[in-house]
């Protein structure tokens, strides 16, 4: 039988478990892939059909379970009491007093609409009107129509990302604007539900000795995306309860971890208006010249899950290759 070394499972038999909420796909399915290679035993809870369940989910979960780790599941509504109290319960019950070393808030359940009727300028009909007189003045006939479907053509089928500034989305603005229930629905799940569990958990005497409590933002908490304004809010929220987290929990050896990944194709990323324009722009930016994976921010995790992070606490750490600081 061959031996497997500290280095690859760091965690294995040691009796410690992840808790990984919205974890069935994008960052929260690769990092718990990821903290399954490396030995820790996890407890994921999701929102999904139940068709999605059956025929996209359970292949996952199942590589999972044959890293040798337990893997607990909850296909549960976090919205609902009744059912946040039912996965709390079973953390109690299956990881137990001082065991929890990760928490994980990976839900995406935001509102992306706009927030009043938007009036910008058709810039995109203009360039095309000035591109259609200025080939005319060449010799050239070609109307804006016709123009306008060429850009498009070539960016969603021929690749050519530097066309995102000409080309139409294909990722639409929802009819409806911003109502008042979306914002508070988005601002408590995705800003201080993060705070909330990560409280219950320590009073609960379920985290263990240096816990790691992480959440995710987004390049959006700083630049402003049309349609994201409740998702925006929320994640400054978000860093805000991860500074104060820090040093209230600090005392107890809590550490505390906001993630900034870059543009990542990942299906809550592809419900943002404009995502797919968005993604053409990163890859621009991006001095790597690519987009962020969730693999990616799951090697990060799984690095602050290790000793080398205990003095690193309320921070916001980018993931992203160098993409929010890069002029482009």
């Amino acid at each position: 039988m061959t031996e497997v070394s500290t280095e690859q499972k760091p965690f294995l038999n040691k009796g410690l478990w992840g808790v990984i909420l919205g974890g069935s796909s994008g960052f929260g399915l690769a990092t718990a892939k990821r903290l399954a290679r490396a030995g820790l035993n996890l407890i994921i809870a999701h929102k999904d059909t139940e068709g999605t369940v059956e025929t996209l989910i359970k292949p996952h979960f199942e590589e999972i379970r044959r890293q040798g780790v337990a893997l607990v599941t909850h296909n549960a509504n976090l919205f609902d009491e009744d059912e946040r109290g039912a996965v709390f319960e079973s953390i109690a019950s299956r990881a137990g007093p001082a065991r929890v070393h990760l928490f994980m808030h990976s839900i995406a359940a935001g509102a992306c609409k706009l927030i009043i009727e938007d009036k910008s300028p058709d810039f995109r009909g203009k360039a095309f009107q000035g591109l259609s007189e200025t080939l005319r003045q060449l010799g050239v006939s070609a109307s804006p129509e016709v123009l306008r479907k060429a850009a498009n053509a070539a960016f969603h089928e021929g690749g050519c990302d530097a066309l995102h500034t000409l080309a139409d989305s294909r990722i639409a603005y929802r009819e409806e604007l911003l109502s008042e229930a979306d914002l508070q629905r988005t601002i408590w799940m995705m800003g201080y539900d993060y705070l909330l569990w990560g409280r219950e958990l320590l009073k609960e005497g379920l985290l263990a000795k240096s816990a790691r409590l992480v959440g995710l933002t987004s390049e959006g908490n700083e630049v402003s995306w049309r349609g994201y304004a409740a998702v925006a809010a929320a994640k400054c929220g978000l860093e805000a309860s991860c500074r104060a987290m820090a040093v209230e929990m600090g005392p107890y050896g809590v550490r505390c971890f906001v993630l900034q990944p870059g543009i990542t194709d990942t299906p809550a990323g592809n419900a943002i208006p404009n995502f797919d324009l968005m993604k053409a722009e990163a890859r621009m930016r991006n001095p790597s010249h690519r987009l962020t994976t969730p693999e990616d921010v799951a090697e990060v995790v799984c690095a602050i899950c290790q000793p080398g992070f205990d003095w690193v606490s309320g921070a916001v750490i980018r993931v992203d290759g160098g993409e929010a600081i890069s002029g482009g």
